[in-house]
């Protein structure tokens, strides 16, 4: 009699602890979040992508894994917000003119010649400025993790040296979405071309574009310069990535988790902000040993960049506007 007292103790432990585990919430259990991106791992964004990864391990003890997919693996370039916002993916971080189609504001970090230099870009963008931006992505169903910095946006060409706006006249000049660039080039009688990242250098070899308006940083690493031959060192603006998450995925972290992963995304941006200068400065000197001519203006040519560059100030819609006042002053 004792004994079958003990087995059915034994019995009602067991289901006890098999009905515990049922209806433990799901955010104790390990959590794999997927990050999908289309640098190359060597480009600042993948860098970046594997030291949240890293840091978010290490935060979570492993109960949160971030698995990182670069190279458009998951999804295409042009698909990643979309691809965000459904859940097919946990976190993506297109280039800020990506979110443009969403949200006018984020034009802001393309109006051209608005920025001296990379290191006020960055100082701006980690600020309250930065910061305004990237919330306004809760109007979307998003959470707006943080802005990664990239480079200078320069101008760079196949076959000719680009002095002042007038050289851009008849190029071909991929540029990625963004319509204060785009304007800039119609303005010079230059065309814009609209290509994902993947497909410029074979447009390039082609001859589809003869023109690529982007970052010595990204240009380094995807190897664009083995077809460009010229670039210009006058900021059209500023490049850079919105890290942004599924608000549902967030949701699935239980608090201490999700205060660990904040921290990460934190740490993970800071890292990214004390590596940038370094990381221009290194592109650039690459660039310059792979055979690319660098221009840099003299101070009347700046001028009159500058002067093209506030045309397109004016045309801005107020939002932008006011961050151009805020930057300014």
């Amino acid at each position: 009699m004792q004994r079958m007292r003990d087995r059915k103790a034994a019995v009602f432990a067991a289901a006890c602890i098999a009905t515990a585990a049922l209806i433990a919430p799901a955010h104790a259990q390990e959590v794999v979040l997927r990050f999908a991106h289309e640098a190359p791992e060597t480009a600042i964004k993948g860098q970046t992508a594997n030291k949240l990864a890293e840091l978010v391990k290490e935060y979570t003890n492993g109960a949160v894994e971030v698995q990182v997919f670069p190279g458009a693996q998951l999804v295409p370039t042009v698909d990643e917000l979309r691809a965000v916002s459904r859940g097919q993916v946990d976190i993506v971080a297109p280039y800020t003119s990506y979110f443009s189609a969403i949200d006018q504001a984020w034009d802001v970090f393309y109006q051209p010649m608005l920025f001296d230099s990379p290191q006020q870009a960055i100082e701006v963008f980690a600020g309250p400025v930065g910061r305004s931006v990237l919330d306004r992505v809760q109007e979307s169903g998003l959470v707006g993790l943080s802005i990664w910095h990239d480079g200078p946006v320069y101008v760079f060409s196949k076959d000719r040296e680009i002095k002042v706006p007038r050289d851009l006249a008849g190029l071909a000049a991929r540029v990625a979405p963004s319509a204060p660039l785009e304007a800039l080039l119609e303005s010079a009688s230059a065309t814009p071309v609209a290509l994902p990242a993947p497909e410029v250098y074979l447009a390039l070899q082609q001859g589809v574009a003869n023109a690529v308006v982007t970052t010595p940083t990204f240009t380094g690493p995807a190897r664009w310069h083995e077809v460009l031959r010229h670039g210009t060192r006058v900021m059209w603006g500023v490049g850079g990535y919105g890290v942004v998450m599924n608000a549902r995925s967030l949701e699935k972290l239980s608090d201490e988790q999700r205060e660990a992963f904040l921290r990460a995304v934190e740490d993970a941006a800071v890292w990214n902000q004390e590596q940038a200068v370094d990381n221009i400065n290194h592109w650039e000197g690459f660039l310059a040993d792979e055979g690319l001519q660098w221009y840099d203006p003299t101070d009347e040519e700046r001028e009159l960049w500058k002067a093209e560059g506030s045309k397109i100030w004016e045309t801005q819609p107020d939002v932008i506007k006011g961050y151009i006042a805020e930057i300014n002053n």
